[in-house]
């Protein structure tokens, strides 16, 4: 009707500045949604990360963002020990009460099909029950929807669909170090290595690659 305003869906993104969490902030702009954004801070955790979800926050626009700090929390001691216990639960418990506070209508996570063959609380059984738990702990039983676009898409499926959106994929952080750039040898890298030519893209970042 012309003249009337459209009320668009408001959407909160829990983004960490990697290639997942980064598709899915572009993914919930394409569908016309109001966006709002959740990083974590803990102890340990990558600047370049922390760069990175800023700069990814500054060239899509969000002007609604949000930073935790969880000081308590130690990032993983190695790549072989990447599990923080109950992570998942606190993180989205978390995000569902601000959700419910800025009135946003589902929350958004990037996890991938891989991420549920490695932890325990990031597999879609997990998620759905976590859901149910969040609903009913809601007023009225409605609050905020878990919702993991990516949950059963590989890292190459992934980045194909970051391509399409036009995801500045050059401003991501994957590497499990913090140095000026890319390792390229960690497990991390490599993944992202291995995703991007499976993908059939070109990955900008590792151009330059040493």
């Amino acid at each position: 009707m012309a003249g009337k305003s459209v009320i668009r869906k408001k959407a909160l993104v829990v983004l960490s500045g990697g290639i997942d969490s980064s598709v899915v902030l572009w993914w919930a702009r394409s569908r016309g949604w109001n966006l709002a954004t959740l990083s974590f801070y803990f102890k340990g955790r990558r600047k370049k990360e922390i760069e990175a979800t800023q700069k990814l926050r500054k060239l899509i626009g969000c002007k609604e963002n949000f930073d935790l700090n969880l000081s308590f929390l130690d990032s993983p001691k190695s790549e072989e020990s990447c599990y923080i216990p109950k992570r998942n639960l606190m993180y989205y418990g978390i995000a569902a009460s601000l959700a419910e506070k800025i009135q946003a209508k589902c929350i958004l996570g990037g996890h991938c099909k891989h991420d549920g063959k490695v932890f325990f609380d990031a597999r879609e059984n997990y998620f759905q029950s976590l859901n149910h738990l969040i609903q009913s702990g809601s007023k009225n039983k409605r609050g905020p929807s878990l919702l993991f676009p990516l949950i059963r898409s590989s890292k190459d499926e992934i980045i194909k669909l970051g391509e399409k959106l036009k995801v500045p994929f050059q401003v991501t952080w994957s590497c499990s170090l913090d140095g000026a750039a890319h390792c390229w040898n960690c497990k991390s890298c490599k993944e992202r290595e291995d995703g991007f030519k499976l993908a059939g893209v070109k990955d900008p970042l590792y151009a330059i690659k040493k």
